[in-house]
């Protein structure tokens, strides 16, 4: 299968590493866009018999089977309407701010719209892919590099999305106690190693709760006046968790274009 890939970022970068070093992606060539020359000429170094950069975004589509939209928000709609899309053809959108029928409105008929979520975490064959609306062929071509998940309309995909706005949160956080921990001592890769292992555990122990009152309790079960209980109270004194709550307000508000 021939996948053609318009905007070459971070998010389509992990897509395509991925699928080139699972066994199942052996038989998938990617044709991707001249947009952001360096990781694209990457990719084509890495997997020089599956990626192939092209002259011109009409040379992806030309190219393609399938074709991943990974632009720009703001440049997607000048990109993609004077592009010539075929009707067999199946487009995923990874473009956050547009839903379904917007980008089929700039592409014209094809075979199937799908919009998804992918993230980073694929490269690593690992990690939540959301997607709607549900199709079988598409659970079956990204099944190798995560947990693929269905939803039932787009609503419930914004919603999605704007959790996985706390990425760049989260990671600030591990540099944030990183830094910390060399202030009191430790090394780099040390202070590091553990704040990664440690958040890898908390997560393992959350995805085994059957709920998220079991995962409340995990935080509320802890020795009363010990360290733990003594830095949640101080973190939700200060209202620290209303800040990441209203972060994901205003994410929210962007994608639904509240005014």
């Amino acid at each position: 299968m021939n996948i053609g890939v318009l905007g070459t970022g971070q998010i389509s970068s992990s897509l395509v590493r991925g699928f080139c070093t699972d066994t199942a992606g052996k038989d998938l060539h990617f044709y991707v866009s001249p947009r952001n020359r360096e990781k694209a000429a990457a990719l084509a170094a890495a997997f020089p018999e599956q990626v192939t950069v092209c002259e011109s975004n009409q040379q992806v589509v030309d190219q393609s089977e399938w074709v991943l939209l990974a632009l720009m928000p703001p440049q997607a709609e000048e990109i993609l309407r004077p592009l010539q899309f075929r009707q067999e053809q199946t487009i995923i959108t990874l473009i956050s701010d547009h839903e379904l029928e917007e980008i089929v409105s700039w592409t014209g008929s094809v075979r199937k719209a799908i919009r998804m979520v992918p993230l980073p975490f694929a490269e690593l064959h690992m990690g939540p892919i959301v997607y709607c609306p549900k199709d079988t062929e598409v659970e079956q071509l990204f099944a190798p590099l995560g947990q693929v998940l269905a939803l039932d309309g787009e609503d419930m995909l914004n919603t999605v999305l704007t959790m996985t706005a706390l990425m760049s949160p989260f990671y600030l956080l591990i540099h944030k106690t990183v830094e910390w921990g060399k202030d009191h001592g430790l090394s780099d890769r040390t202070a590091l190693d553990y704040m990664s292992s440690f958040f890898e555990a908390l997560s393992a122990m959350a995805q085994r709760a059957p709920d998220s009152e079991a995962v409340r309790m995990l935080c509320c079960d802890t020795t009363k006046g010990g360290l733990n209980e003594s830095a949640y109270q101080w973190i939700e004194s200060g209202g620290g968790y209303t800040f990441w709550l209203q972060a994901m307000d205003q994410v929210w508000d962007r994608l639904n274009k509240t005014e």
